[in-house]
């Protein structure tokens, strides 16, 4: 049983994925970045999950990571952090713009639904935000469960099991995120 990490060449990358490493649910992490994803990446490492880190630029320059996500929507549960986040709402129709003022290392307070990604973590709790890029208005394939500042923060599929974090959970600053990313977990294996 593997999840896939897909590197999308980011300095917090491996801090995820040490965070995934030590569940304690016999879950390996495979790390790959972009050009290394194909149409038999799932099958071929028996893929139970996707977690899509965080990442330069905007959605739209990563049309192979795009294009394997859709391959892989509805079979797999999916996990997106900033770039992955903004990924998923950008390639459900949804707007992602610049910022009026980037925020880099910042804490902020977030409230969310306590559910799914949030089930039994404390409400609200404190997020560190790193991007200049943001989700805006609405998207009819996803609901907002978590905001910060009035900004969407958290996104969830209505009817898949796909979820995005604008914000980084693996860092120091942020509370509650290895509970965050065990709760993810916890509903890959629910799935398999």
């Amino acid at each position: 049983m593997n999840i896939l990490m897909i590197d999308n060449y980011d300095s917090f990358t491996y801090n995820l994925v040490h965070y995934l490493e030590m569940n304690d649910k016999g879950v390996n992490i495979i790390v790959k970045q972009p050009y290394e994803l194909n149409n038999n990446t799932i099958d071929d490492e028996s893929i139970i999950g996707i977690v899509v880190s965080p990442g330069p630029s905007h959605p739209k320059d990563r049309p192979e990571v795009i294009e394997f996500l859709k391959s892989a929507w509805g079979k797999v549960p999916i996990l997106g952090i900033c770039l992955g986040h903004q990924m998923l709402w950008h390639m459900t129709g949804g707007t992602v713009t610049h910022l009026k003022r980037p925020v880099h290392g910042e804490t902020y307070e977030l409230t969310h639904d306590e559910k799914f990604i949030y089930k039994n973590i404390d409400n609200p709790i404190q997020i560190t935000r790193y991007h200049s890029l943001v989700c805006k208005g609405d998207n009819d394939e996803f609901v907002v469960v978590g905001t910060a500042d009035d900004e969407i923060m958290a996104i969830r599929h209505k009817t898949e099991d796909i979820f995005g974090l604008q914000y980084h959970p693996e860092s120091i600053l942020s509370e509650e995120g290895h509970a965050q990313i065990n709760n993810f977990i916890d509903i890959v294996l629910e799935r398999c």
